[in-house]
């Protein structure tokens, strides 16, 4: 009985694991989709000029406030 409740906790944790993978590797693919998509932007004609940004070239995080 003792080896079949360690099984599932070893299943439960390597799900975990892979789901956690999972989501870091679709976000990833968002960073680089994202990236490539203000290049394109840019490289059409998109003009700094008319919307001037301090954080140009940087990352900006947002925290929200409770």
């Amino acid at each position: 009985m003792r080896n079949f409740f360690f099984f599932t906790l070893i299943t439960r944790l390597t799900l975990i694991g892979l789901a956690g993978m999972l989501i870091s590797a679709c976000s990833s693919t968002m960073e680089g989709m994202g990236k490539d998509l203000q290049t394109m932007g840019n490289a059409m004609g998109g003009n700094q000029s008319n919307n001037p940004s301090q954080t140009k070239g940087k990352d900006v995080v947002v925290t929200p406030v409770k």
